[in-house]
């Protein structure tokens, strides 16, 4: 069984190799923001969220990334729906309440 200080040392170096492969993947960024932008990236730091400044840029890029794509699916998707023709239509109605009624005996929170 290896001793608590092997464990500690194993745990560093495992936290090391990932710090040096996060720091691999990133860009030097320096700029101004404003003041209550700043105000609540320390807020983000300070609520123990994320770690650094740098972190909390990363989390909240993230994010608007994130509300980008959806609103851009759901854009691409309103057109898709837009454009279909009436049989088109009459079909995707069709799937819908087939996935509809398949799903239903689904149980996500049982899923693995």
């Amino acid at each position: 069984m290896p001793s608590r200080e092997q464990s500690i040392r194993r745990s560093t170096n495992t936290e090391s190799r990932a710090k040096t492969a996060r720091a691999r993947n990133r860009m030097k960024l320096s700029t101004t923001v404003a003041a209550e932008n700043f105000t609540f990236l320390e807020t983000m730091v300070g609520s123990g969220r994320t770690q650094s400044i740098a972190e909390a840029v990363d989390l909240a890029i993230a994010r608007l990334r994130r509300a980008e794509n959806r609103a851009r699916l759901e854009n691409a998707t309103a057109a898709y729906f837009d454009g279909l023709t009436p049989q088109a239509e009459t079909q995707e109605r069709k799937l819908a309440r087939l996935l509809h009624s398949s799903a239903a005996s689904v149980d996500i929170d049982l899923e693995p």
